[in-house]
C-alpha cells in the first residue's frame, strides 16, 4: 500500500487557482514538480481516494476510504487492469519538460439532495464534456466530510483530470485549456451544465 497522504500535504502538492466569482467550483493544477519535490498523477489521485487514513488494507490495488469512486475513460482506449496501473502507465510516459500532470476540479454538492444524485451529476459531466468532447481521462471521487466530523457538512466531489488526452494509441498532447488562466472557463463551463442537467432532471 501507497504511504498515506493527508489532505493538508495534498495541499502543498497542487497549485489552487482562485478567479473572482467562481467560487461554485474549485480549480487546481498538478504539476511535474512543485516546492521542490517530484510529482506523479498517482500521488494525486490516492491522496483523494484516501482523504481518511486508511485502518487496513483489503485486496490489491489502491486503498479507498472516499464514499465512492468512479473511473471515467476517454472513447476506445483500452480497459485497463485498474487505476493502479492506468497511473502507473501515465506516470511511466511524463515526458522530460511537460509542464502539467493533472488538474482538479472541486465541486460542492446540494445538501438537500442524496449524495449519489450530485455525483451522478459529476460524473456525468466527466463522460460527456471531459471524455467525449475533450478526449480526456478522469477519476471521479465523492467524499462526506460529515462521516468523520460532527454536524451536517456538504458533501463534495473532485475530478482528478489526467492532463494529457487519452487516445487509443496512448497518451497525447496536454489540453489546451488546462492552464492557470482558465479558472472561469471550467466554473461556466460546470454551471452550464448543472443547468442542463436540471432541465432533464428538475429536483423534486
Amino acid at each position: 500500500m501507497a504511504p498515506w497522504i493527508s489532505p493538508s500535504a495534498v495541499m502543498d502538492m497542487i497549485y489552487d487557482v482562485r478567479a473572482d466569482g467562481c467560487e461554485d467550483l474549485g480549480y487546481a493544477l498538478l504539476r511535474p514538480r512543485s516546492k521542490g519535490k517530484s510529482r506523479t498523477a498517482a500521488e494525486l489521485v490516492n491522496a483523494k481516494l484516501s482523504p481518511v487514513k486508511p485502518t487496513a488494507k483489503a485486496g490489491g490495488g489502491m486503498a479507498v476510504t472516499a464514499r465512492d469512486h468512479r473511473l471515467i475513460l476517454a472513447p476506445r482506449v483500452a480497459d485497463p487492469r485498474s487505476i493502479e496501473h492506468l497511473l502507473a502507465d501515465y506516470d511511466a510516459q511524463t515526458k522530460p519538460r511537460q509542464p502539467l500532470l493533472a488538474a482538479v476540479l472541486t465541486m460542492k454538492l446540494d445538501p438537500d439532495m442524496p449524495l449519489h444524485d450530485g455525483f451522478d451529476r459529476v460524473c456525468a459531466y466527466a463522460t460527456f464534456r471531459l471524455a467525449r468532447v475533450r478526449r480526456l481521462t478522469s477519476i471521479a471521487v465523492l467524499h462526506t466530510p460529515s462521516d468523520e466530523l460532527v454536524g451536517r457538512t456538504r458533501g463534495h466531489a473532485h475530478l482528478c483530470i489526467l492532463a494529457r488526452r487519452h487516445l487509443a494509441s496512448g497518451w497525447a498532447e496536454i489540453d489546451p485549456d488546462l492552464t492557470d488562466e482558465a479558472h472561469r472557463l471550467w466554473a461556466d463551463e460546470w454551471r452550464s451544465f448543472s443547468e442542463s442537467w436540471d432541465r432533464i432532471l428538475p429536483p423534486p
